[in-house]
């Protein structure tokens, strides 16, 4: 029987540069027992807790999370959208919040001072929920767009059922990777990620890359987050099938990618 894929959230976080917007990619340690060596998106599972900072959350009702969450269980979309938020600070030290009551987020210096934090709630030290209450902050889940829904094929001995976020990056935070379980960031721009892939020199899977193909095209980071925000979201569960006597990767046609062939180029 196919092990049942934990609940995940992923986000794609974006920034202008002069030659157009950059994506964070963040490298997995070398002896990782999942991906080693492999760029991904800050991400990981959605833990029990993130769904009791529902009241924490700022710019989102649950409702409002359950429509843009079509493909997830009503009742836990606000959590995907708080898991998103909690892996990025974790893996990436970029805090999308505010102060409880105001309506900026996070300035350089504050988001600096609580990036220390990030370890010891990485390693369960400190929860993520003592450290928001403490500092009185709410989650910015406003600032995230819905933009796909991954789910690891049947047959992978470790899967996950992902929500794909984009957002912004906060202005004047520095991203910085945790030197853990992550040993290297870079800002690229799709194209540039893409072709660094397709050459071997930057290790990704399916759902990296093939999102860096949605990003391809865009002026500024604004524009690919307003592109993010009108995708469809189509559960993508990738299988291999057997076709003119090769086996193919199949995902499902109008989840706004590219057919295999013309990702694969």
């Amino acid at each position: 029987m196919p092990v049942e894929p934990a609940p995940a959230a992923t986000v794609i976080l974006l920034r202008d540069s002069v030659a157009g917007p950059e994506v964070l990619l963040l490298e997995r340690h070398a002896k990782s027992e999942f991906l080693p060596d492999a760029y991904v998106f800050p991400g990981g599972r959605v833990d029990a807790e993130d769904h009791a900072l529902a009241a924490r959350v700022a710019g989102m009702t649950a409702a409002q999370a359950g429509a843009a969450l079509r493909t997830v269980e009503p009742d836990l979309a606000l959590g995907f959208f708080v898991a998103a938020i909690r892996e990025t600070y974790e893996e990436s030290g970029l805090l999308l919040a505010r102060r409880r009551g105001s309506s900026a987020l996070l300035d350089a210096a504050s988001a600096s001072a609580l990036a220390r934090h990030r370890l010891g709630v990485q390693s369960g030290e400190r929860s993520f929920r003592e450290l928001v209450l403490a500092e009185d902050l709410e989650l910015a889940a406003d600032l995230l767009a819905a933009h796909a829904h991954w789910i690891t094929p049947e047959d992978s001995p470790r899967r996950f059922d992902t929500i794909f976020f984009a957002a912004e990056t906060p202005p004047g935070q520095q991203a910085l990777h945790d030197g853990v379980e992550l040993t290297a960031h870079v800002w690229v721009r799709p194209e540039q990620g893409l072709a660094e892939y397709r050459a071997g020199r930057r290790q990704m899977i399916l759902p990296t890359w093939a999102n860096l193909e949605t990003l391809l095209g865009f002026d500024c980071a604004s524009d690919a987050l307003a592109a993010s925000r009108r995708r469809a979201l189509v559960p993508i569960l990738p299988v291999l099938r057997e076709r003119d006597g090769k086996r193919r990767i199949e995902i499902p046609a109008g989840a706004g990618y590219p057919t295999i062939e013309e990702l694969l180029g």
